[in-house]
């Protein structure tokens, strides 16, 4: 990277240190010019998450041939985060990395950010609070500039990005008061050719980024990141005990191919295909280094503090050779823990869904008691009341995939009925029971 200033050439673009967290940039309204800031924010060489805010994402598993590096995968898709929106890293730059797309607009979306450490922008028009003033001849960026910054931190950085704009603007220099609490100051012009670690640009053959960049001073006072981030990714979202039961590198998205598929299709299509060439990428074995997953849930058992684990109003005991855990609350809060500790999912096919829609991960394990196109697993199967299917905990506890199985309250929803399905039964039956209820006079 490049930074130039008054006519002299500079070698260090002014990004912000932090200690203990990643750098958090915004690029609103990018679609597929997030590989820019992407771009950017990988030659920074430093912990960083980059969120990008569209009503239409260009989500990297998209557009396949737009997304790859050198014909390879480059980002690797992870678990969902709260609320809307997809979330990938690449594996390999050897620092935390995390990009995440959300379908909403952008101005919506500034409301969720605790602050930004980066404002990157190519298209500030979204910011604009009462309209474009053609008769104005200040720039659409400070036409923009309230909004656009009112979440940039002191100390931190707008980078305007040039690539929709007019050779012949003229940008401010110097230092810009934006209101009362918040001014800019000029830093320089950067510019971007190579950067050896990034993805390749979709726009352009030079693979090259231009920008303005500003320093902003703000007054305002901002909360910590710690509840945000935690929404981001659901390792932040464990305690230290379910942080230590992890053992192995989360698998690849249940729904991406896998290099033993890529190979079969690629085969396929050297002998039974056309002569255009095969544009699939070569997959990721995971997103994620075995050592670098092992360091990145220490360091978070060593920054307790960070974690923001989801509580639980929970009951166990031991009944039998089982061990039974009673939640009080909903099963679709509590996903990620039931994932960390490789639950098997037994539910009908509405709530089933609802689980998987969250938490894809948990398909692995899960039962669909009321398949469409297939045997159900428990015939006439009648979920509760006094009607409900006789010995319907056991029969549940036999479709378990793993050695814990979770559902919801079932048949009369009393501990009673589970004391005598499991004392009586003397069959293997999984080690551990989960059952979740909404209502408080269940298992009371």
């Amino acid at each position: 990277m490049m930074l130039w200033k008054n006519n002299q050439f500079f070698t260090d673009i002014p990004f912000p240190n932090v200690r203990d967290r990643p750098l958090i940039v915004a690029h609103p309204g990018a679609h597929m010019n997030y590989l820019a800031s992407w771009n950017v924010m990988v030659d920074n060489e430093a912990p960083f998450v980059l969120v990008c805010d569209d009503l239409s994402p260009a989500y990297p598993d998209g557009w396949w041939s737009s997304h790859s590096h050198n014909r390879a995968e480059y980002f690797a898709r992870i678990s969902n985060l709260k609320g809307i929106g997809q979330a990938y890293r690449n594996p390999d730059l050897g620092f935390q990395n995390l990009l995440i797309h959300r379908g909403m607009e952008a101005k919506k979306g500034l409301n969720d950010f605790p602050f930004l450490d980066i404002m990157y922008t190519d298209f500030p028009e979204i910011f604009l609070q009462e309209g474009f003033d053609f008769e104005s001849k200040e720039p659409v960026l400070l036409q923009a500039a309230s909004l656009l910054s009112s979440k940039v931190r002191d100390e931190g950085l707008i980078i305007f990005d040039l690539k929709n704009t007019p050779k012949e603007i003229s940008l401010p220099k110097g230092l810009i008061e934006i209101d009362e609490k918040t001014s800019w100051e000029y830093m320089g012009k950067a510019e971007w050719f190579i950067i050896p670690k990034g993805v390749d640009l979709f726009h352009t053959g030079n693979q090259d980024i231009q920008a303005v960049i500003y320093k902003v001073r703000n007054k305002s006072k901002f909360p910590d990141c710690f509840d945000f981030l935690a929404s981001l990714m659901k390792e932040r979202r464990l305690s230290i005990d379910e942080l230590q039961k992890i053992k192995h590198v989360p698998p690849r998205w249940p729904f991406h191919i896998h290099q033993s598929e890529y190979l079969e299709a690629w085969l396929r299509h050297a002998e039974f295909g056309s002569a255009e060439p095969f544009l699939h990428p070569m997959p990721l074995d995971s997103a994620w280094k075995k050592d670098e997953y092992k360091e990145w849930i220490q360091w978070l058992m060593q920054h307790p503090e960070q974690l923001r684990p989801q509580k639980r109003h929970e009951r166990t005991l031991k009944i039998g050779n089982v061990g039974v855990t009673i939640v009080h609350g909903d099963i679709l809060d509590h996903l990620d823990w039931l994932e960390s500790i490789d639950a098997s999912l037994v539910l009908r096919r509405e709530l089933l869904t609802k689980c998987l829609e969250r938490n894809p991960y948990l398909i692995k394990h899960s039962v669909n008691l009321q398949p469409r196109w297939d045997f159900n697993p428990i015939s006439n199967l009648k979920w509760s009341g006094v009607e409900s299917s006789p010995d319907l905990t056991t029969l549940l506890m036999r479709q378990s995939k793993s050695n814990t199985m979770a559902t919801i309250s079932h048949g009369d929803a009393t501990l009673t009925s589970i004391q005598h399905a499991l004392r009586s039964n003397n069959c293997d039956l999984p080690e551990n029971l989960i059952v979740f209820h909404l209502d408080s006079e269940d298992y009371a």
